[in-house]
């Protein structure tokens, strides 16, 4: 493997992390209180965090979250 492919895998696990943490932070906010701003604001880091994947992978790399999600 070379260091192009483990720096892609390690990016990978690292957003993959940052992913379940801000899944986990916004449906804790959710469970809480759904129409607070801090549920909002977690739900648009969310949002942004999968835009930004889809950008850079790729419709695949979208899923990302939802296989970290699973695996937990």
């Amino acid at each position: 493997m070379g260091s192009e492919e483990q720096l892609d895998l390690g990016t990978m696990e690292r957003v993959g992390k940052q992913g379940a943490l801000l899944l986990r932070l916004y449906e804790a906010e959710l469970a809480s209180d759904p129409t607070s701003h801090a549920a909002a604001s977690s739900r648009s880091n969310l949002m942004a965090l999968r835009h930004t994947i889809a950008q850079l992978y790729g419709d695949d790399g979208s899923s990302l979250l939802d296989r970290q999600k699973q695996i937990e």
